[in-house]
């Protein structure tokens, strides 16, 4: 009768290792969510020829690196995902890739 009570401690302590592996199940389910989603923006940038990598840190978070032939420099971002990391790092190249051709342009009008 006292596991049925809500109160009961050994209840509340079933509950709680209940949720905590329910919420280590989700983190593993989103983990393989972004590993795939990460290899698949990986495979279509290599048709264009851009480089994309990405490292575990120790905080948590993950390191993105991309580099593409019009640039010599290797774009690096953090996020709190791969996919968030590759999406900073390929805005930024982006970013980078138009500050290069508006230069070339305005070059060409000189």
């Amino acid at each position: 009768m006292n596991s049925q009570n809500p109160k009961n401690p050994e209840n509340s302590a079933d509950k709680r290792s209940e949720t905590a592996e329910r919420k280590r199940a989700f983190a593993q389910v989103m983990d393989n969510v972004d590993l795939a989603r990460a290899v698949r923006l990986r495979n279509e940038y290599g048709r264009v020829r851009w480089l994309v990598s990405w490292y575990a840190q120790e905080d948590g978070f993950w390191l993105a690196r991309l580099s593409c032939p019009k640039l010599e420099d290797t774009v690096e971002a953090l996020g709190q995902s791969r996919c968030l990391a590759i999406d900073s790092a390929t805005r930024h190249l982006l970013d980078l890739l138009h500050r290069q051709a508006a230069e070339n342009a305005a070059n060409e009008f000189e």
